[in-house]
């Protein structure tokens, strides 16, 4: 059986931290260009299944000129208190002919993420024969940078049992600090940094 996968990047215009957080410029590039880049990198990639979750037009110009679809998002899902499974459940239900097995959860403002680490998280969620495998940073603490679930847990009402995680070194970005140290980082590895 072939494993089925549907990218999804959200990506709101609100930051109540970073104005327009997800566009801000980071090494020359908008921070949302790493995680749709990484996207496109990764062997399961299929150059039709990645979608940036918006209600920004900004953000859906930037989206398309890097080479991902958009999923219209409606404001009342825009708001800070919105959870991100609720964007999900939306983003899902606007694919309904996509078949996929598997949805693939990035972050538009870790712009460390690589398609290694996308991989990495896909194929432990098939192996192992999870139900959801994400990153963490190395407290073990979840960094929100990747997260990889089976098409079902999207609609689930309760917690999964079946989980996984991948340790990476990611900035969450949030803050001009947090920009200076991911440059910073980033620069230093020439590039994106990949644990």
């Amino acid at each position: 059986m072939s494993t089925r996968v549907v990218f999804i990047i959200p990506a709101r215009a609100g930051s109540r931290r970073l104005n327009d957080k997800n566009l801000h410029m980071l090494l020359g590039r908008p921070l949302i260009s790493y995680a749709i880049e990484s996207c496109k990198k990764s062997q399961y990639y299929d150059g039709q299944n990645l979608f940036v979750s918006t209600e920004d037009e900004k953000i859906k110009n930037v989206a398309i000129s890097c080479g991902a679809s958009v999923i219209d998002r409606p404001e009342k899902l825009s708001a800070d208190d919105v959870w991100t499974q609720d964007v999900l459940k939306h983003a899902m239900a606007s694919l309904e002919g996509i078949g996929a097995d598997i949805v693939v959860r990035v972050q538009a403002n870790s712009p460390q993420v690589t398609e290694a680490k996308i991989d990495q998280c896909i194929e432990k969620l098939v192996k192992k024969k999870l139900w959801e495998v994400f990153t963490v940073d190395q407290d073990g603490v979840e960094d929100a940078a990747i997260h990889v679930m089976l098409r079902r847990c999207v609609e689930q009402q309760a917690l999964s049992v079946y989980k996984g995680v991948v340790e990476t070194n990611y900035i969450d970005i949030h803050t001009i600090e947090d920009v200076e140290l991911a440059k910073s980082l980033m620069l230093c590895n020439g590039a994106k940094d990949a644990v």
